[in-house]
């Protein structure tokens, strides 16, 4: 593993923001207290990895809104609409951090333990101002007070709640366990995390080129290094700053970079992350490059809630119901499904021949394709096997007699020797940018005359546009254009976090960062060479499209559009 070197570095905490708005579909927004503010936490130690049943019971109550009999929860807002089952959990409202949300004026505050068991009192305290009594001020919650709020939708001082707070139909030992795991929320940093250093990794998965491994650590080391120095004052701030600012220095830490770097079988990578993690336990892991399936970091993330920003790899795991990583695109199943829908349109005369070499990405590429494109075209699959890359001999053999109307090739640039030789007459031929391509263009293989590729980079700018922020940057550190796709990727993996840290007021707390960087993409100034990125809660693609386009003259080649942006 490897450590990036720190010192100090500026955090630019601002104290007192309000939760971001999010979308609140289907379900009501609660409002346990008038007031939203927060203070900034002791660090204690975090709980406990296997909770009380009283406490599992309770999580899934607010997640799931399920009982523990099993019957789903019930509540009733505004006097006579109903929710029940997930509709009626908490965490559709107050999100699974227990830090709230907003909704065009609506909020739903935070109902993490620490908050609901203090009181709130409104002014600063230190000048002689602070009031504790009348609106935007409630007494602390008690067990019996909590519990009055959940049924009853009414506070400490018998104040009516929100109306859109649900009155939740619950027994006493119901209500009991919910009130333990809202204790347990916000408790304490989650692991990675101790009293001065923010523990982050990023994984390296076996075939990754030297070349594509240092363009990766190098950005990352360097804009952590960069982090970390850019402020040298923050230790001595923690304990010489006055009351004001104590929230916003007392949230600095330093940030330190472990790589795990895999080896050997897929099946084993599992076991190699588990030990390096309990090695050295970390809040999240920063980009990461894989080639082959990134199934196995994905599960390991999952089963341990580590948040995973933004890995490069043509393989994510598409699974609606997981939680913990963010990628940039659906890769390469991504670009079968627009290639087929590209291909429907075009109403092909004869069949379509995909060729993919057995155990290799194209597999999953070519069956997404195969069932998007089902029904409007006759498909035919040719799987390549052996050792070496076919010859000439091999592609004229697929385009002469009787070509297909489409030739698809799932294949890397190793399998392409003799390709741009090849007599495709008639026959279009498609292969996958993101196999091929950093997404510029500038060093792909030989291809056919009118070969043509699944896109789901952003095309050339217009003449005049400035360069991206991270190529500027990645100009001023003195780090050439090695791979502009990873180099860009782990610039925007790292920007993010560190925006994302900032909003956190620290609360080093894995679920609030994800929520924060939900809200962030659309809006952040940072930019990588995909296109039209966006998020939203429960989204875990940020970019939903890809183009077909054809290479234009030039040295290197201009990709050109020969189809919209397609979002399938």
């Amino acid at each position: 593993m490897t450590r990036v070197p720190f010192v100090s570095c500026r955090s630019g905490l601002r104290p007192g923001r309000p939760p971001a708005r999010r979308s609140v579909a289907a379900a009501a927004l609660s409002a346990l207290t008038v007031a939203v503010g927060i203070a900034a936490p002791a660090i204690a130690a975090p709980p406990a990895a296997t909770p009380d049943p009283a406490v599992a019971a309770g999580r899934r109550i607010y997640l799931d809104g399920v009982l523990p009999s099993g019957k789903p929860v019930r509540g009733t807002m505004q006097g006579d609409v109903t929710f029940t089952g997930l509709q009626a959990s908490c965490g559709s409202c107050h999100r699974r951090s227990g830090f709230g949300a907003s909704e065009a004026g609506a909020v739903a505050p935070p109902v993490i333990g620490e908050f609901l068991y203090r009181p709130i009192a409104v002014g600063a305290e230190q000048t002689g101002l602070r009031r504790s009594h009348g609106p935007g001020t409630r007494p602390a919650y008690t067990d019996e007070t909590l519990v009055q709020a959940i049924r009853q939708g009414v506070d400490p001082t018998g104040r009516a709640l929100d109306p859109l707070m649900p009155r939740f139909e619950l027994s006493d030992a119901d209500a009991a366990a919910l009130v333990a795991y809202l204790k347990t929320l916000g408790s304490g940093p989650s692991p990675g995390v101790n009293e001065d250093t923010i523990h982050l990794a990023t994984v390296v998965t076996p075939g990754v080129s030297r070349a594509r491994r240092a363009a990766l650590l190098d950005v990352l080391q360097a804009f952590l290094a960069d982090r970390n120095v850019g402020s040298r004052l923050e230790d001595e701030r923690k304990v010489r700053s006055g009351w004001e600012m104590k929230r916003k220095y007392g949230a600095w830490r330093r940030l330190a970079l472990h790589v795990w770097e895999l080896d050997g079988p897929s099946a084993s990578w599992r076991g190699q992350l588990e030990q390096s993690y309990r090695a050295q336990p970390v809040f999240a892991l920063l980009s990461g490059i894989g080639s082959g399936d990134w199934r196995p970091v994905h599960e390991f993330c999952e089963a341990n809630e580590v948040p995973c920003l933004f890995p490069i790899t043509d393989q994510p795991v598409v699974a609606a119901a997981d939680y913990y990583s963010f990628y940039f695109s659906r890769g390469l199943v991504l670009e079968a499904e627009a290639l087929a829908t590209h291909l429907r349109d075009a109403q092909l005369d004869g069949p379509v021949l995909q060729v993919f070499r057995a155990g290799s990405p194209g597999v999953a590429a070519a069956a997404a394709f195969r069932q998007a494109v089902a029904g409007a075209a006759v498909v035919v699959d040719r799987e390549l096997a052996g050792v070496g890359p076919p010859q000439a001999a091999f592609w004229r053999s697929l385009l002469e007699g009787s070509p297909p109307a489409a030739l698809v090739l799932w294949l890397g640039e190793a399998d392409l020797g003799g390709l741009a030789a090849a007599p495709t007459g008639k026959t279009a031929v498609y292969l996958p940018g993101s196999l091929l391509s950093d997404g510029t263009a500038g060093a792909l293989p030989p291809l056919p005359a009118g070969a043509r590729l699944t896109w789901p980079f952003a095309l050339p700018p217009a003449a005049g546009t400035s360069p991206s922020r991270a190529r500027v940057w990645l100009k001023s550190r003195g780090l050439g254009q090695v791979d502009e796709r990873v180099q860009t990727g782990a610039f925007f993996a790292a920007s993010l976090f560190n925006d994302g840290l900032k909003e956190l007021h620290g609360y080093f707390v894995r679920d609030y960062l994800i929520e924060r960087i939900e809200h962030m993409v659309d809006s952040s100034v940072t930019t990588s060479v995909y296109p039209r990125v966006s998020l939203s809660p429960g989204v875990r693609f940020a970019s939903k499209g890809c183009s077909i386009v054809r290479l234009g003259s030039g040295d290197p080649p201009t990709p050109e559009p020969v189809s919209d942006w397609i979002v399938p």
